[in-house]
Order: C-alpha cells, then structure tokens, then sequence
C-alpha cells in the first residue's frame, strides 16, 4: 500500500516532536516557579513581621522587632528580587532558546515538505525511535546549509524507511559547516556502484595517502578530517573491482553480457574497452572509499561539477583501455 509523502512526513514530525516537546514547555514552567517563589519569599516576609508584633511587651520591645523585622523584610525583599532577576532572565533564555528551536524544526519539515511534493511513499510503520533521535538533534540545527542536509535526510526516510541509520544521523549532527562543505566536494569527485556496493573517489593511479588527490583539493589533512567524522574508511587507498562496469557473463546466458552502471556527478557511465582490452580481466579501482554512512549522506549532497577532476578522470580510464560512456539510467546493460 502506498500514502502521500506529505502525510507520512506528517506522522514523522508528530512522532519526533513528541519527542522534544517537553523542553519546550521549560519556560512556562520557570514562569510558574518564578510565581510560586515570590509567593513564598512574601509569606516568610509576612510570618515574621507578625512573630515581631506578637512578641513586642513593651514600646522599646516593639521598636526593636519592628527594626528586626525590617531588616529580614529588606534582606527577604533583596534575596526574592534576586531571584526573581535570576528567574526571569533563566525563563527568557529558555524561552529564547525553545523558539529557536521550534523555527530550526519547522524550517527542516517545511523544506522536506518541498522535496517530497505530491510523491506516493509506502504506506509503512513509522520508526518512533529514529523519529526521535532526528527531532531531538535538528533543533538545534540552525545553519541554512545543514539545515538543508536534514531536510533531505528526513525527506529520504519518509521515501524510504531506513535510509538513514541512526549512526548517520548522530554524525551529520557532529559535522560542522566547514566539513560539510568538503564533504561535498568529495562526493563530487565519487564514483557510485548502485545499490550502495561501493561509493570511492579514485586516486587516478597514484595514492591519496600521499598526496595524489591534494590538487583537486583533497589532501592527507583534509582526508583526515573526514575520516575523524565517519565518513571514509582510513585506508586512503583501498581497492574494489570494478570489472561488473566493463562487463561480466550473465548466469543465465554466458554468451551475453552484463553491464552495471557508475554513477558519477549526477550522470550513469559505463565502461568500454578500448584497444583490445581483455573486457573479462579483473579491474582495480584505487582511491578513498566512504563508510556506510558516508554512502547515506552522499545521496543527498549536492553535487558540483569538478572539471580538472573529470577530465582527469576520463584520461586515467584511458590509459585503462576504458571508456567512459554515459547511459540513460542505472539499470543493467546487456549485450
């Protein structure tokens, strides 16, 4: 069965907001308390004064406890005016804070919203627990750029139940901007096998652990900042084979062919071989390969053309005897 994106995306934000509504409810509660405080600071103030009187015998008795009295209703007053201040600025930065957090939270849903449109989502359980992991960590989530991240984080998991892993989301809450920004930069120099197989930026025949990726902007610090944040593996320079690109026999017919597709910014490549190359013999792809999490985020970056990149990128497929060929879509190619 299958429901409106926007009404799933209604039971996600229902179900995470649950989940933080309680802080947002601090300041009426500092308000009541700041009330019940001054309440008991005047009742003691009160109670005094009139244990003053009833002990006074005598004019010079009376005088003394009135200035007895007066001396514990100033400091009384002093200390309930101190309090009071203390309250009052606690109940305004709480008050503060929580507005902020509800904009963050209905700017994260209105942009979601937005992705989702008018799509047909399946008709699914809501996962309560991921839905209050997400909302408890967006509200706090105030920049324009992140904020867009986990708008289509949120929008992905209402496509797709457990597109995200929870894992994901505490990482994305950890990135800051400026590694956010090179995190898309990287993902804009990956290639992609579907189905999450694989997902590499690949060295070009040298070793991004020293260096060979440092002209595009990648260098080993910067590669170690990612890798600190979950999002590649910190072997620099690992290899998949990537052979199922250029071609491998269909079980069921192996006088044919098959084909998967890459991905690449935003465009499906295969590749075909070129000046004799054997298209059956195992082929090595080296470069910095991203973690799981990593993969999840990666769908929902926004992609840039790196030009020096992908004409680099081509010519070292080249020397490969391959060609990058773009195709229509990611489906399997027969021949």
């Amino acid at each position: 069965m299958v429901t409106k994106a926007l009404l799933k995306l209604a039971d996600y934000t229902a179900s995470g907001i649950g989940s933080v509504a309680g802080p947002m409810l601090a300041a009426w509660r500092a308000d009541k308390e700041a009330q019940a405080r001054r309440i008991s600071a005047r009742g003691e103030a009160d109670s005094l004064m009139i244990i003053a009187e009833g002990q006074a015998n005598s004019m010079q008795t009376i005088a003394a406890a009135q200035a007895s009295t007066q001396e514990v209703l100033a400091a009384s007053n002093l200390s309930m005016q101190g309090e009071l201040s203390i309250a009052e600025t606690v109940a305004q930065r709480i008050e503060f804070q929580e507005s902020k957090r509800q904009q963050n939270i209905v700017s994260v849903v209105q942009q979601a919203a937005a992705e989702l449109g008018d799509k047909d989502v399946p008709d699914d359980e809501t996962d309560h627990d991921w839905a209050a992991r997400f909302f408890g960590e967006v509200q706090d989530v105030s920049s324009e750029i992140m904020q867009s991240l986990w708008a289509k984080i949120l929008a992905g998991q209402v496509e797709r139940k457990g597109s995200t892993s929870l894992l994901t989301v505490s990482i994305l809450r950890n990135l800051d901007q400026s590694t956010a920004e090179l995190f898309e930069r990287i993902c804009s120099m990956s290639i992609s096998l579907e189905s999450d197989i694989d997902s590499r930026v690949p060295s070009l025949g040298g070793n991004a652990a020293t260096n060979a990726l440092a002209k595009y902007g990648l260098d080993f610090g910067y590669l170690n900042a990612l890798n600190e944040h979950g999002l590649i593996i910190s072997e620099y320079n690992s290899w998949k084979d990537y052979k199922i690109c250029i071609g491998m026999p269909m079980p069921s017919d192996p006088s044919r062919t098959m084909r998967l597709p890459f991905k690449y910014a935003g465009q499906y490549w295969i590749l075909e071989p070129v000046g004799g190359r054997d298209m059956r013999a195992e082929f090595r792809l080296s470069g910095v390969a991203f973690t799981r999490s990593g993969r999840e985020l990666l769908r929902v970056v926004q992609i840039q053309h790196v030009e020096e990149y992908t004409r680099d990128l081509q010519e070292y497929f080249g020397t490969q005897g391959l060609k990058m060929t773009p195709v229509p879509t990611g489906e399997g190619h027969s021949l």
